[in-house]
């Protein structure tokens, strides 16, 4: 099993529109998916249409002492699983103030072998639960629009990284940062992808994610691009994605 986390500091990055596709890109082509919201604002459960006063399990349970994954209830979407997120979120966090809190996660999804892959989309700022994801996590995926304030955001997310691998989970792998929402037209995007990939280097993957009018519309019932439109260069740039992820760091499913 590999756990992924979507994180950047800058909030319109691209962050839950690459969770939910990623998720749905790697469930077609095999791997059993699960995507955790862990940002208290809800956002991905919203796009996924979730209804959250009817749901008996959520994100925050993993953080009650003695959580676990095994026997919480998931909701079965047709592109992925999903652990919703509700409000309780935001008090929860309050209740989470010590450094042994920061090791929550990763004991509630010890010992589970359901999925093959579990993606943990993330807040624009650095919370408890943010941590804890990067201590649970093999792999981080940094999605970054080339603009200022956006890779200014990636590169605070990759030095939060680098302290919580030194410190607190060594078994991080080195982010991988994905540009999106890139308009090859914009002189200021050009720019900016090429100071990523001169900086980066081979951490910058070699997908970019265009502007795509179709991804917009298809996240607003609960469907991917890939159950709306799926030849559209949103589908084909988060496949693109996709493959590049099994090929370089994902273990082969069902492994």
């Amino acid at each position: 099993m590999s756990i992924i986390t979507v994180c950047n500091h800058k909030g319109g990055t691209g962050k839950t529109t690459t969770s939910m596709h990623l998720a749905a890109a790697l469930n077609l082509v095999g791997y059993k998916t699960l995507v955790i919201d862990l940002d208290p604002q809800g956002y991905l459960t919203c796009m996924m249409d979730v209804e959250t006063s009817e749901i008996k399990y959520a994100s925050q349970n993993l953080f009650d002492s003695g959580g676990s994954l095994i026997g919480i209830e998931v909701l079965n979407l047709p592109s992925f699983d999903l652990l919703p997120c509700t409000d309780g979120m935001i008090s929860k966090a309050q209740k989470l103030t010590s450094v042994t809190d920061m090791f929550r996660l990763k004991e509630s999804l010890m010992g589970q072998s359901s999925y093959d892959l579990i993606i943990l989309d993330t807040a624009a700022a650095i919370t408890v639960y943010v941590l804890n994801a990067l201590v649970a996590s093999d792999i981080l995926m940094i999605p970054v629009t080339p603009e200022l304030q956006s890779v200014h955001g990636a590169q605070q997310t990759w030095d939060t990284a680098k302290e919580i691998r030194e410190k607190w989970n060594p078994g991080l792998k080195a982010a991988m940062f994905v540009l999106t929402n890139v308009h090859g037209r914009k002189k200021v995007h050009r720019q900016y992808s090429k100071y990523m990939r001169q900086k980066y280097g081979d951490l910058v993957m070699d997908t970019q994610v265009r502007t795509c009018s179709s991804m917009a519309v298809a996240c607003t019932d609960g469907r991917t691009v890939f159950e709306t439109h799926i030849l559209s260069r949103g589908a084909r740039d988060y496949a693109a994605v996709a493959d590049e992820l099994i090929k370089h760091v994902l273990t082969p499913f069902n492994q």
